[in-house]
């Protein structure tokens, strides 16, 4: 414990001397840590991010939408009005409840199309109507106690009740409570009860945040909207369509059969749908293809921080290069004295790695501030892990090793009588 005490006082006074110098040769580790601490906590963040929006929509989900082709027939119905029909029908969801066995639960929405109004006044939030189970397929939950989620017997006996995102009961009543209160769309009047809050903020078939919608019954808004509903263009244009449902999310049970089911979908829709009315969205493929992407990204970016790492070592090389040519003469003297090759080997050896271990706590610390102030800044999600702070140093530790080995070897193998004639 002595020797090694006094290994590291030496270490500290022999750069000490030259403080300046040993700072801008460490300076390349300084930067490559940083970068590595930086670019980790930012492409973690991402990642971290970017996956969580694709695991809210379910990796057990298909999503099917219905997509308005621009070449849609219009059939005359109801007098001499045209109605717009495309999209998912209730015969598809029969057919895929009864004959695709490895889809287990079918959740129905609906895009109303209606206004809704408080007390009289236009609000800018979009009703839907669904099930009950839309609650746990989308991975929501109700946000006060004393409210709750559409149940069975809203459903059954088509109750006029509505739950509302937690953005959109903001956005309507801003800081007066929501609960028991009416909103009326159309020729109907709805009751609050419940507020539904998604914690990832994800969106009903990629368009709308869960957060902001309404919720109402499916049966409820089949009996009061019909099949038909109006869409709102422009003060002048209203487009009347008939969309049996909007958005579909079917629950799977194997997730090994998921790349099979889908081709099977495919297949069914491609033979009943004369025109692409529809778009299938798989959760599952999505996080794969993102995973891999990422992994690729964090490659990329290792290997940028790798070069820096790599100029910082360069950096360190030379300067324990010069080190041994400035004091040749003292590592002769000590020679002379009776010092081994290892004892000058260890000295030299210590000196890098202290210079780059300083370099890394350095390059750390730098590094945290510069995620933290692009999280900050930028509003980015950051991620600092346990594993990146010890990689970052590990990597500083092993860069010192590496290119403090060969200094260090040529200075322990200086011939004494040589070097005591240096000058």
């Amino acid at each position: 414990m002595t020797r090694l005490s006094t290994l590291l006082r030496v270490t500290f006074r022999n750069l000490s001397r030259h403080a300046f110098r040993a700072f801008l040769a460490a300076l390349g580790v300084v930067l490559g840590v940083a970068a590595v601490v930086a670019m980790m906590a930012i492409s973690g963040g991402a990642r971290r991010e970017s996956l969580e929006r694709i695991r809210v929509l379910g990796i057990d989900n298909i999503v099917l939408r219905s997509v308005k082709p621009p070449d849609v027939g219009r059939e005359q119905t109801e007098g001499a009005r045209a109605v717009d029909r495309y999209g998912l029908t209730r015969d598809d969801l029969d057919h895929i409840a009864n004959t695709f066995e490895n889809v287990r639960a079918i959740v129905p929405v609906r895009d109303m199309q209606q206004i809704l109004y408080r007390r009289g006044r236009r609000t800018e939030a979009k009703l839907v109507a669904t099930v009950p189970a839309f609650l746990d397929t989308t991975f929501s939950e109700t946000a006060d106690s004393r409210g709750r989620w559409l149940n069975a017997i809203d459903e059954r006996d088509g109750l006029a009740v509505c739950v509302l995102g937690v953005e959109a009961a903001r956005q309507l009543f801003g800081f007066a409570d929501p609960l028991g209160q009416s909103l009326s769309a159309g020729p109907a009047t709805f009751k609050v009860v419940g507020l539904l809050r998604n914690a990832g903020s994800a969106r009903l078939g990629g368009l709308y945040d869960l957060n902001t919608l309404a919720y109402i019954p499916l049966r409820t808004a089949n009996a009061l909207y019909g099949d038909t509903v109006m869409k709102v263009n422009s003060m002048t244009s209203i487009e009347r369509i008939q969309v049996d449902c909007d958005f579909a999310y079917l629950k799977v049970i194997a997730l090994d059969q998921v790349d099979n089911t889908v081709r099977r979908l495919k297949a069914y829709l491609s033979k009943t749908h004369e025109s692409a009315d529809y778009e299938i969205v798989v959760p599952y493929e999505l996080l794969t293809q993102a995973e891999a992407t990422q992994r690729v990204f964090t490659i990329v970016m290792g290997s940028i921080a790798a070069i820096s790492l790599l100029v910082g070592g360069i950096g360190i090389m030379n300067i324990m290069l010069a080190n041994i040519y400035e004091r040749t003469r003292e590592i002769g003297i000590r020679r002379a004295v009776g010092a081994r090759r290892r004892h000058i080997l260890s000295q030299f050896l210590t000196e890098s790695l202290v210079l780059t271990g300083l370099g890394g706590g350095i390059g750390l610390g730098l590094g945290v501030g510069l995620a933290k102030a692009v999280e900050g800044l930028a509003h980015m999600p950051t991620e600092i892990t346990a594993g990146s702070v010890a990689m970052a140093l590990a990597v500083s530790g092993l860069t010192g090793m590496v290119f403090g080995t060969y200094p260090a070897w040529k200075a322990a193998h200086l011939d004494p009588i040589e070097a005591l004639r240096h000058e």
